[in-house]
């Protein structure tokens, strides 16, 4: 693990700003068309809900070669702001980005660090006070939670939070929440972890963070930001590394944290601190069809890792998926729970590849998001809290069969 990842441009301005009441951290990387947006609005949310504090806006990117840093360091400032932008050291990734913020946050002192995404379409100053309050007001860790479209929540509603539901029993909503914030104090505990040469140094620090905080017993709240805009990124990519390690993330944690979810924990509810949005429609971007393709091409580059992961009963049903046309494809749930299952238990105890594994999931997750954006189409997101539940009972319901295939599992 790296000793550090700021570098001595970075701890001599922290040396020269001292200290702080709250750091504001935007990781970045080549977001130029974006960060500008971002820093206008926090620009605005300091001046408006936060002017007697002392505040360090910090930019820690991974060495963009476009104007990145150039919209912060240009970007008007309130007086009460320091600003710092730096390179980070080490891996290259979203998460030795957060982990340099967290450092920093630690060495300023602050009360409060906040993490907003270089790329926040949708983000207006009120998100500060939503996130940051209640970190003021004590609690160790503030998680976003949004109105997205079925597309841009299919990930967190068909695998994440049903498997934090399934494995610690949490309802903590969003837990991919792209913006967050957390108290200096754990901000520094969390940087110290042995793990920044995985996957969590790059697109993982998310799930990662939020179990992390939940095993350790933190005080998590929610807070509704409203609308939030689509992801970034071409639908369906075989190989999206956001995806891939992320699912590579929360997968690995069964290993890490199989004696807390062995067990039969009590419901841990995450309460929402301050109101909530009214609910609106959120329109989904007409990509279905992008992601079934990725689901048929799926088989001529996984059948194999398919065939080597599935129980012959599960591929069978999902060979069968293979011959539906576009109109009358559907993933069921029941299939895809069976499938979900069956790839944690193999990327953890089989003998092969674990990312070869996370890959071969990729397309069959696609298919099941298709099936759920087109079964969710034309609800609001409250609305299609209905289906999510759903999703989370019939998961829930697997966990006898996920106990005894974990500790019975032979490779096939």
């Amino acid at each position: 693990m790296y000793e550090t990842t700021l570098g001595d441009d970075a701890w001599a301005r922290i040396h020269e700003i001292g200290s702080a009441d709250i750091l504001i951290g935007i990781p970045s990387h080549r977001n130029g068309r974006t960060i500008g947006e971002v820093v206008r609005a926090v620009a605005e949310g300091i001046a408006t809900y936060f002017p007697r504090q002392r505040v360090v806006v910090m930019n820690a990117d991974g060495g963009s070669s476009d104007n990145t840093t150039r919209h912060v360091l240009e970007t008007p400032m309130p007086e009460n702001v320091e600003k710092l932008v730096t390179v980070y050291v080490g891996t290259m990734g979203k998460g030795t980005a957060i982990r340099a913020i967290f450092e920093a946050a630690a060495a300023l002192e602050v009360q409060a660090c906040a993490v907003i995404e270089a790329r926040a379409p949708g983000i207006t100053p009120q998100w500060l006070p939503s996130l940051i309050q209640p970190i003021l007001s004590g609690h160790d860790l503030a998680v976003a939670c949004y109105q997205r479209s079925a597309y841009s929540a299919a990930l967190s509603d068909n695998l994440a939070y049903p498997f934090l539901r399934l494995f610690y029993n949490a309802d903590l909503r969003e837990p991919l929440a792209g913006e967050f914030c957390i108290a200096g104090d754990v901000a520094a505990d969390m940087a110290g972890h042995d793990i920044w040469e995985t996957d969590v140094s790059r697109f993982g620090i998310n799930i990662w963070l939020m179990i992390q905080a939940l095993v350790e017993n933190k005080r998590v709240v929610q807070v509704d930001l409203g609308y939030r805009g689509e992801t970034s990124g071409e639908p369906g990519l075989l190989q999206d590394a956001r995806l891939l390690q992320t699912i590579g993330t929360l997968f690995r944690s069964f290993s890490v944290q199989r004696k807390i979810w062995q067990k039969e924990l009590p419901l841990q509810r995450v309460p929402f601190h301050g109101g909530r949005c009214p609910d609106r429609p959120v329109p989904c971007p007409a990509c279905a069809d992008a992601l079934l393709r990725s689901f048929l091409q799926g088989r001529k580059h996984y059948l194999e890792e398919w065939r080597q992961v599935l129980m012959p009963s599960t591929l069978g049903a999902v060979e069968a998926l293979l011959a539906h046309s576009a109109a009358t494809f559907e993933f069921p749930l029941p299939l895809w729970v069976q499938v979900a299952l069956e790839f944690a238990v193999v990327y953890n105890r089989g003998e092969g590849d674990p990312d070869k594994v996370a890959e071969a999931l990729l397309p069959l997750f696609y298919g099941r998001a298709a099936t759920y954006m087109r079964q969710t189409e034309g609800m609001t997101p409250a609305e299609r809290e209905k289906v999510v539940q759903e999703i989370v009972e019939a998961f829930t319901a697997a966990k006898p069969f996920f106990l005894k295939y974990w500790a019975e599992y032979q490779p096939w």
